[in-house]
């Protein structure tokens, strides 16, 4: 047989901190269940509040609801901040399937425009240099006949400028190209939305600090830990993202060029994912600095 607890007797002497606790559990409970239970009666809330004002805790268990309530609101900031981020990321993986398709349907119409030239000759005439080049300069003109041009051919390039059908590392290429621009923009948001999450998630901890408590429920703090595993997904390239790892590659490489690019950043970023979503010092001071201001307006620290 389970015993219950008195709250009311416990609710005597307890500390401030503890009585936060039990009044917040209570509040985040209520939330949760859209006020349809709680975890105190009306009577033993007052009990808490009583004891508090008897032992002179009132002000102290104030600021800590002041605190709380900042928390609250900081956490709606955090979904919001992840909200953002999906949608930027979406985008990102929008654009990758799109080069994706474009560049299977490029290769599939390369391969029957070759199936085209080469008919009229054997297997064995093909083996032969004078044969092979008559299919080749065959399949440029059907090249230029049937190749699909601008539209989304241009906009779902791997590159810009594009090659059309020849070699993006052919040494004789002039002006190397740069990764698609549209990626790049689409890629550096999601990396400023990362960020704008990771501060919002570390105002939330600075406000705890200075309740010297916790204030998220269990709930919120699943939620956030769920948050940041997508967002880690992110940092780690993995899935549909993988791709964007060639552009790191092909420019140690030197097949694409590193200057002058549309996002000034986009392979520095790539080839350094852990450290673009870092928050700098700079930042975690500004952020700092940021909350304190608004919980001095809200509470006397």
């Amino acid at each position: 047989m389970k015993k219950q607890l008195n709250i009311k007797t416990l609710a005597k002497g307890m500390r401030v901190q503890d009585k936060a606790k039990l009044l917040f559990a209570d509040r985040n409970k209520r939330a949760e269940t859209s006020g349809r239970e709680g975890l105190l009666t009306s009577e033993e809330e007052k009990a808490i509040i009583d004891d508090a004002q008897n032992l002179h805790q009132i002000s102290e268990l104030n600021r800590l609801n002041k605190l709380f309530n900042v928390s609250s609101l900081i956490f709606l900031d955090i979904q919001t901040a992840y909200l953002h981020f999906r949608l930027a990321e979406g985008r990102v993986v929008t654009i990758l399937t799109g080069m994706t398709l474009v560049g299977r349907a490029s290769d599939v119409l390369s391969q029957v425009i070759y199936d085209l030239a080469s008919q009229g000759y054997s297997d064995k005439q093909l083996e032969k240099h004078e044969f092979q080049k008559k299919v080749d300069q065959k399949a440029t003109e059907l090249n230029k006949k049937y190749k699909i041009k601008g539209g989304l051919a241009d906009i779902y390039d791997y590159f810009k400028p594009s090659s059309r059908d020849g070699s993006y590392f052919s040494t004789e290429i002039k002006t190397k190209s740069e990764p698609n621009p549209l990626l790049q923009k689409a890629f550096i948001q999601t990396i400023r939305e990362v960020k704008a999450f990771k501060k919002q998630v570390y105002q939330c901890d600075h406000v705890a600090q200075k309740a010297e408590m916790e204030l998220l429920s269990d709930r919120e703090k699943e939620i956030i830990k769920g948050f940041k595993k997508e967002i880690d997904n992110l940092i780690n390239l993995e899935g549909h993202l993988g791709l964007v790892k060639m552009y790191g590659a092909f420019a140690d490489k030197g097949f694409i060029r590193t200057t002058k690019l549309s996002e000034p950043k986009f392979l520095e970023t790539v080839k350094n994912m852990e450290k673009a979503t870092q928050l700098t010092r700079e930042e975690k001071e500004k952020a700092t600095v940021e909350i304190d201001e608004l919980l001095e307006r809200q509470v006397e620290i």
